[in-house]
């Protein structure tokens, strides 16, 4: 029903538009010219997309998020405001065993190793610390923000003029990522008070903006701000998202007689609210809440000045930024044990008395993050002659320092949030900050071969962590960023009466992204083994837990930065106006940041408890008799371990519109192929128990396999963009096709190739003959063959209508419906039947300017 209203609602317009007498063609005006609706392929020397204000204003973005479809190998999503947004280029996703898409803190590498540039200055999450603790939390977990990289919801597309997204080898300028370049510019010149208001199915926004000259200064000022209220599904009251952004810009350019001068200052605000709780009258803990507000104010300024006299540098540039953000997540929860647990209150190694938790009780986390981050950076360019070779060169330095100065992890320990609590309390102030200095030097040459253009970037870009410490392996060590980009005229002719152009461009490029401050600085592991559990039931102030405490240091001071080699090949035609291009490219990346979990062996005692009633609390608890027992124990450690391979194929065409119909077609597609996996040996458990011992307390196995899998999709898009200037109506009619999804597991060898013992902590080699031990034969791990069949989705085909229609000077409206039609056609797997279905995603925005 609401589908139809807003069909009526532009239909109505339409109709009121197309009933006017129709006037002569010299009276004739176009009242909107035509607009660019979606994504246009860069024209630089690397694969990049470019998004305008047009497609933007077409699109009906609620985040940053929404414009990812537009990119070659992308589909609409309908938004998920109820966890963090993360963006992925050039590969599949994460995928589980039936082919849905899923989150995996392991391959977190891909969002992480994305930098996100706002008006010259990146968006930096390395202090971002607020978390869980070390344990496992499904509501915070979604939404965390540690280690993972820019959230899109927090990014308002409202401000936004141009989006440049780099998804191939970028310039030597640009550097601390793996994955690509995400390049915003914001509105910066004189606008109309402008008012948007946008209701979809699970979010309202409002924003207002407005660009002013002063006087006949050469400055122009920006101001702007926009909300946004989301839920993750319109039922549910309890769940919700909140944005609130703010933004105050201003520009001065000047043009001397010797040079020409640009200033750009923009102060910042944005607010990300979450908030989520259970229904109490429908779960089994009555209270189980989450909230999570992050409060980010940010100051940003670009100095740039080009000197019409000639010199070696004739631009040179300048970009200051600063941010500060406080952050706060507190989690409230009803925790019921499921048996005797106890309360994690030693914060020293030894032997100690510890306190049951035995009773349900409320639980209240607290964590307290300021993280600021401050970047510099200077540069210069410059332009030479040299014969017949153009160099356009350039060089700089940049400067970035993290440091949070939250209090950290505020929580009573005695009321800890799960049984079997890890960590303790930190101050975040305590952790020292990260400084990262990078240098970057950069040629492009171009130069005629005959009647063909032969352009070559090339540049290298240095990066380091100076001042992090000695005992670490990237203290002050330099590592190195080769970057190559070419591009060739194949061709330059006719064809009939039309000019045919044929180009081809390809490169190789090394990109370094250094570790956060939570890989550097991870918190302590403390491991409590109980040595003495007598719970007097008839005299509970005579019961007896005894406890031994170690403190295990989680920091890997080998750890290395991630590093992802990259290469393309391209091939672009231009003929009448019919522009195409298809794209190679191979990406390999064997050292991704992940958490894997480490043993060691620990020495305890195992009292007896005969005698332990006459006891009084630990009074001659030496008398007792005891036996000095080994554990094996495990606790996370950040290291190199995920390996990330892509491969693939982008494909874009776009034709000229087609007078008669005003209708222009525009094609993307792409196959992906994308192996995700460990890179390095694993530790793996096994709960199986012989004769009282439980094997994981003696023996742990180390298995030499890679464990993950390998996702293909293909998939096309088809766009037919229709425009009617006297109308002032834009429609388009988009058909999204997923033509295959396949998903592999790797195949594992589950022989292990060593074992850690626990009673002298060291490994030795898994032999044959170990097979027939009757304990560590149980190492041995059998997988189900079906587990690494291939699962296979076919085709599944969805249409997207969404229609803008300027109403006079002043109003424009438009609405959207995604998967209006839909076609999933049921299939099997594994001889089980899948049926699946869609639902329509749909909303409708008013936009007033005066």
């Amino acid at each position: 029903m609401r589908i139809t209203s807003l069909s009526i609602l532009i239909l109505t317009s339409i109709s009121v538009s197309a009933a006017e007498p129709k006037k002569p063609a010299a009276e004739r005006r176009d009242t909107l010219p035509e607009l660019v609706v979606t994504a246009r392929e860069g024209d630089g020397l690397s694969s990049s997309s470019r998004i305008d204000r047009d497609a933007m204003n077409h699109l009906q973005p609620s985040s940053f998020a929404d414009l990812l479809e537009l990119l070659p190998g992308n589909i609409s999503t309908t938004p998920d405001m109820g966890k963090m947004n993360a963006i992925t280029l050039r590969e599949t996703g994460n995928l589980s065993a039936t082919g849905a898409k899923t989150q995996n803190d392991d391959y977190a590498i891909s969002s992480l190793g994305t930098l996100f540039m706002v008006d010259g200055s990146p968006i930096n999450g390395d202090a971002n610390l607020n978390s869980i603790g070390t344990a496992s939390d499904a509501a915070g977990d979604a939404r965390t923000l540690t280690n993972r990289g820019t959230d899109m919801r927090s990014l308002s597309t409202d401000n936004i003029q141009s989006v440049e997204i780099i998804r191939g080898i970028p310039s030597a300028e640009y550097g601390n990522l793996t994955s690509g370049v995400v390049k915003i510019t914001r509105i910066n010149r004189s606008t109309p008070l402008s008012f948007r208001f946008k209701a979809d199915e699970y979010s309202k926004l409002f924003s207002i903006a407005k660009g002013f000259g002063v006087g006949k200064t050469p400055w122009v000022i920006n101001a702007d701000l926009g909300y946004l209220d989301s839920k993750t599904d319109p039922r549910n009251n309890l769940e919700n998202y909140k944005r609130l952004t703010g933004s105050l810009r201003t520009t001065w350019r000047k043009t001397a007689d010797l040079a020409r001068y640009n200033l750009n200052i923009g102060a910042d605000y944005t607010g990300s609210f979450d908030n989520a709780k259970v229904d109490p009258d429908l779960n089994y803990n009555k209270v189980d809440e989450y909230k999570s507000t992050y409060n980010r104010i940010s100051f940003n300024s670009d100095f740039s000045m080009e000197l019409s006299e000639q010199a070696w540098f004739t631009d040179f540039g300048a970009n200051i930024s600063a941010s500060y953000q406080i952050d706060r997540l507190k989690r409230r929860k009803q925790v019921a044990p499921q048996r005797a647990s106890i309360a994690p209150i030693t914060t020293a190694p030894g032997e100690h008395n510890g306190e049951y938790l035995l009773s349900e009780y409320i639980a209240d986390y607290e964590s307290d993050g300021r993280p600021f981050n401050t970047f510099l950076k200077a540069r210069a360019a410059g332009e030479r002659m040299t014969g017949t070779v153009t160099n356009k060169y350039k060089v700089g330095l940049e400067w970035t320092y993290s440091k949070n100065f939250g209090k950290g992890q505020v929580y009573d320990l005695r009321r800890p949030l799960s049984a079997g609590w890890t960590s303790r309390p930190r101050a975040f102030r305590d952790i020292p900050g990260l400084n990262v200095l990078s240098l970057f030097l950069e040629d492009q040459m171009e130069w005629m071969i005959g009647a063909h253009q032969l352009s070559v970037q090339a540049g290298v870009r240095g990066i380091m962590l100076p001042g992090l410490g000695k005992a670490y392996h990237l203290n002050g060590r330099p590592y190195l960023d080769p970057r190559l980009n070419a591009a060739f005229d194949l061709y330059a002719g006719r064809i009939g009466k039309k000019p045919l152009t044929l180009t081809i461009a390809g490169g190789y490029g090394l990109t370094t992204k250094m570790p956060t401050i939570d890989y550097l600085f991870p918190q302590s592991h403390y491991n409590d083994i109980i040595q003495l559990n007598h719970y007097n039931t008839e005299n509970p102030e005579n019961s007896i837990i005894n406890i031994m405490t170690y403190i295990e240091d989680a920091t890997n001071y080998d750890l290395r930065p991630a590093r992802n080699h990259k290469w393309e090949l391209r091939l672009g035609a231009e003929w009448n106006g019919f522009r195409a291009s298809v794209t190679y490219f191979q990406e390999k990346m064997n050292d991704g940041f992940r958490y894997e979990t480490v043993y060691s062996s620990y020495d305890y005692k195992k009292y007896s408890t005969e005698g332990l009633d006459g006891l009084d609390g630990l009074n001659g608890l030496d008398d007792l008799k005891f036996s000095n027992e080994k554990i094996l124990d495990g606790y996370r450690k950040a290291t190199n371990g995920t390996r990330i391979w892509k491969q693939g194929v982008e494909w874009t065409l776009s034709t000229p519109r087609w007078n008669a119909l005003r209708t222009a077609l525009t094609v993307t597609g792409a196959w992906f192929k994308s192996t995700y996996s460990n890179s390095q040996m694993k530790y793996e458990t096994v709960n199986d128990v012989v004769g009282g011992l439980v094997i994981s307390d003696r023996y742990v196995g180390l298995y030499d396999y890679l464990d993950g899998r390998v996702n293909e999709q293909v998939n096309t898009n088809f766009m037919f963009d229709t425009q009617i200037p006297r109308w002032g109506l834009v429609f388009t009619t988009t058909l999204q096709c997923m033509w295959s999804v396949k998903s592999t597991r790797l195949p594992i060898n589950g022989v292990p190739l060593f074992y850690l013992d626990a009673m002298d902590g060291e490994l030795h080699p898994y032999l044959e003959e170990m097979e027939g031990d009757p304990v560590l034969q149980f190492l041995v791990r059998h997988y189900n063959q079906d587990t690494f069949r291939p699962v296979r989705i076919p085709f599944a085909g969805y249409l997207n209508l969404k229609a803008t229609k300027q109403i006079g000077k002043h109003v424009r409206i438009a609405l959207f419906v995604n998967r209006i039609l839909d076609w999933l056609p049921s299939y099997y797997s594994n001889g089980l039947l899948v049926r699946r279905s869609a639902n329509p995603y749909f909303g409708m925005e008013v936009n007033l300017r005066f």
